[in-house]
């Protein structure tokens, strides 16, 4: 099995609200990002996941946290834990 196939979930964008976005902003702001912890993907946040996605040369840079995104962030979120 694949990493990826440990994922089970819906890519995250613009409009998603709840606790996996609040993760993700605590995971951005842990390592240098500045996010608004409100477990609310608006557009800014949109514009953060662009970035980091061009910054950790993830595929689809398109601001939707989708498995590839999910794995570096969770990556992230481990070594910061």
């Amino acid at each position: 099995m694949n990493k990826a196939e440990n994922y089970d979930f819906e890519p995250l964008s613009e409009g998603s609200t709840g606790a996996i976005v609040l993760m993700v902003q605590k995971t951005l702001n842990s390592i240098g990002y500045e996010l608004e912890n409100n477990g609310v993907f608006d557009k800014y946040m949109a514009d953060i996941i662009r970035k980091f996605q061009e910054e950790k040369k993830i595929s689809d840079s398109d601001g939707v946290v989708g498995i590839e995104t999910m794995i570096e962030l969770d990556r992230l979120f481990a070594l910061s834990h």
